[in-house]
C-alpha cells in the first residue's frame, strides 16, 4: 500500500470515528431525555394504570359473584347424585337436615343433663 492510500484510510477512519462519536452523543442525549420524561410522567401513568386495573377487576368480579350464587348443578353434580342414589347414600340436603336434628337433640340432652344435676 502506498502512503497516499494509508493517509486516505486514516482520514476516513478519523471521519467515521468523529461521526460515530457525534451519533453516540445524540443517542445518549435522547436516552437521557426519554428517561427524564418517563420519570416525570411514569408515576402518573403507573397510578392511572393501577386505578384502571382495579376498576376492571371490580367490574369482572361482580358478575362472577352473581353467577356463582346462582350456579346451577353441573352434569358432574347430576352424575354424583345419581350414583349416590343408586348406592343408597343420603343427599346433602338430607345430611344437613340430620345435622340440624342432631344439634337440636344435643341441646335438649345437655339441657336435661343440667336439670338433673
Amino acid at each position: 500500500m502506498s502512503n497516499a492510500t494509508i493517509e486516505q484510510l486514516n482520514e476516513r477512519y478519523e471521519q467515521v470515528t468523529t461521526e460515530a462519536k457525534a451519533a453516540l452523543e445524540k443517542l445518549n442525549t435522547a436516552v437521557r431525555g426519554a428517561y427524564t420524561r418517563l420519570e416525570e410522567n411514569g408515576n402518573e401513568l403507573f397510578q392511572t394504570l393501577v386505578k384502571t386495573g382495579e376498576k376492571r377487576q371490580k367490574a369482572q368480579s361482580k358478575p362472577q359473584k352473581k353467577t356463582a350464587a346462582k350456579k346451577q348443578p353441573s352434569q358432574l353434580d347430576e352424575v354424583r347424585g345419581k350414583v349416590a342414589t343408586a348406592l343408597g347414600l343420603p343427599t346433602r340436603d338430607e345430611v344437613e337436615a340430620l345435622n340440624k336434628k342432631l344439634a337440636s337433640l344435643t341441646r335438649k340432652v345437655n339441657k336435661l343433663a343440667k336439670e338433673a344435676k
